[in-house]
């Protein structure tokens, strides 16, 4: 357990993500939504800010947050295309915190739900691997009742 420090902070990242995602969106970031995007860049902003914390090598945070979350991935299989859609948009979460270290999380939250309004509907693994880094795909559109 190398990263022994860093599993409290990632636990209490992930009840906040779901908490924030669920406060905007209510349950559609339980389905491969755009709100589904927004909770998985979230978790993953989340949890490398708050190892931050324990450790100020962003190298050794970034690469926590992406192991524990494709450990998740790995774990809780969806489909192929839904496992993709949601190890990119970890990935943009990442690329967020890696970007955006000194804004509040407030302004992230904003800058979040901003990529939300702008995301990409994909149908197919082969359209994910040209998307880039900063931005947020999904496979369902938000049903309004």
């Amino acid at each position: 357990m190398a990263h022994f420090w860093f599993i409290w902070p990632t636990m209490r990242a992930t009840k906040q993500a779901v908490t924030i995602a669920t406060a905007h969106f209510g349950g559609s970031h339980h389905k491969n939504t755009p709100a589904n995007a927004f909770r998985h860049a979230l978790w993953n902003y989340l949890i490398a800010s708050k190892c931050s914390y324990w450790s100020k090598n962003d190298t050794r945070v970034v690469d926590w947050t992406k192991k524990i979350t494709a450990l998740h991935e790995l774990l809780l299989p969806g489909n192929e295309l839904a496992d993709a859609m949601d190890l990119h948009n970890n990935a943009v979460g990442r690329h967020v915190y890696t970007t955006n270290t000194a804004r509040p999380l407030e302004e992230i939250i904003d800058l979040l739900l901003a990529m939300v309004n702008r995301s990409i509907k994909v149908t197919s693994i082969e359209e994910i691997i040209n998307i880039q880094k900063d931005q947020l795909i999904h496979i369902l559109e938000i049903r309004t009742p």
